[in-house]
């Protein structure tokens, strides 16, 4: 809610950074993410925001959860999850064909481009759904040395929580900066397992390796990044300078309270 309206395109785009994001900065509470900010914003030339993906990954899973319910009915209980990340735009296209090829389709508009979405529930799988969000009419994800062009593709996913640790595997695996898993180490997948008892497994390396090459093309559209800052976006006059100047502000404001 603070930082993301920097990366805004949306029409109140100004009025977001003046009502919601300052007050916020001005915050006590925020001392340690205004400093974070700052830093980064500093250390990028101001350029670019530092980002921290997973706590925006975890809300797209919540959320992707309460769309499931809300638009198809269906209530994800034991022995299914979600799970989201966020892509380059080079893979829209594979999703934009996920979504149409859906049974019910879903749509929605809060707050006049603030977030939209669009879902599609699988034919024969009431549980398999798919979503596409977009904040504030778009934010630019930067960070990731791997990726190149913009990076805004933000997908959650719903399904069985077999299909959603594949996933999350398949996710950290193709992450390239991604440590190297240890056999006796957690798997990345999420399950509490060893590594070695789980997707490090011969038997699950091998019907994996065969599932990638049936659909390698497909894949390789996919490509999920690790974004570590975003570009700020000069919307309605708001670019770089006016960043510091609200941090200026809010530090004079600050000891006066």
């Amino acid at each position: 809610m603070i930082v993301l309206p920097f990366g805004a395109k949306n029409a109140d785009a100004a009025e977001i950074l003046r009502k919601l994001v300052l007050p916020r900065l001005e915050n006590k509470a925020n001392a340690k993410l205004l400093r974070e900010l700052q830093e980064g914003y500093a250390r990028s030339g101001g350029t670019s925001i530092p980002f921290k993906h997973e706590p925006m990954e975890e809300l797209f899973e919540m959320i992707a959860k309460a769309l499931a319910l809300q638009h198809f009915g269906v209530r994800l209980g034991e022995g299914y999850s979600a799970t989201a990340s966020l892509f380059s735009n080079e893979g829209e296209a594979f999703f934009e064909q996920m979504l149409s090829s859906g049974k019910n389709h879903a749509s929605g508009d809060l707050g006049e481009g603030s977030f939209t979405f669009e879902g599609a529930q699988a034919p024969h799988y009431p549980e398999l759904t798919v979503w596409r969000f977009r904040f504030y009419g778009g934010v630019d994800f930067g960070g990731d040395p791997n990726v190149y062009g913009p990076s805004s593709l933000a997908i959650a996913v719903t399904g069985r929580l077999e299909m959603i640790r594949n996933l999350r595997y398949t996710t950290s695996q193709k992450r390239r900066n991604a440590p190297k898993v240890g056999r006796n180490d957690p798997c990345p997948c999420g399950s509490g397992e060893k590594h070695k008892k789980c997707h490090g497994s011969v038997v699950k390396t091998q019907a994996r390796a065969d599932a990638m090459r049936a659909v390698q093309a497909r894949v390789d559209a996919m490509r999920p990044i690790v974004p570590t800052t975003y570009q700020p976006i000069a919307a309605h006059g708001y670019g770089p300078a006016q960043f510091e100047e609200m941090m200026r502000f809010a530090q004079q404001v600050r000891p006066a309270r």
